[in-house]
C-alpha cells in the first residue's frame, strides 16, 4: 500500500506540473475552456500574467511534493506530503467557489484521498 499511496502523489504531483504548464504556455482557447472564461477575457495581458503566477505556484507545489517523496523518508516525508496535499484541497476548494467546481473535482478531489491514504500507508 506504501507504493500505491507514494505513486499516487507522484500523479498529483505530475498533474501539477501540468497544470502549470497550461498556465503558462496554454493557447487561449485551451484556457478559456480550462476556466470557463471567454477568449477575450484570456487575451488580457493582465490575466495572461496572473495565470503565469499561479501555474508558477503549481509548479512549486509540485515540486514539493516529488521533493517529499524522494529526499526524506518515516515521519518527515509523512508531514511534508500531508502538508502540501492539505495546501492543495485548500486551494481546490477556494477555487472552486471563486472560479469553477471543476477546479475542486480535478484538483481536490484526488488530493483529498491521496492525503487520506497517506495519513495511514506513507
Amino acid at each position: 500500500m506504501y507504493i500505491f499511496t507514494a505513486s499516487l502523489v507522484f500523479i498529483i504531483a505530475l498533474e501539477h506540473f501540468a497544470i502549470m504548464g497550461l498556465e503558462m504556455l496554454g493557447s487561449d482557447a485551451l484556457l478559456a475552456k480550462s476556466f470557463d472564461i471567454s477568449v477575450d477575457e484570456v487575451k488580457r495581458p493582465v490575466l495572461r500574467t496572473a495565470l503565469a503566477n499561479q501555474g508558477m505556484y503549481n509548479g512549486f507545489v509540485a515540486l514539493a511534493l516529488f521533493l517529499a517523496i524522494f529526499i526524506p523518508t518515516g515521519v518527515i516525508m509523512k508531514v511534508m506530503v500531508a502538508y502540501f496535499l492539505t495546501c492543495i484541497v485548500i486551494l481546490a476548494a477556494y477555487g472552486a467557489i471563486t472560479v469553477s467546481k471543476k477546479i475542486f473535482i480535478f484538483q481536490g478531489l484526488p488530493a483529498m484521498i491521496t492525503l487520506l491514504l497517506s495519513l495511514f500507508f506513507l
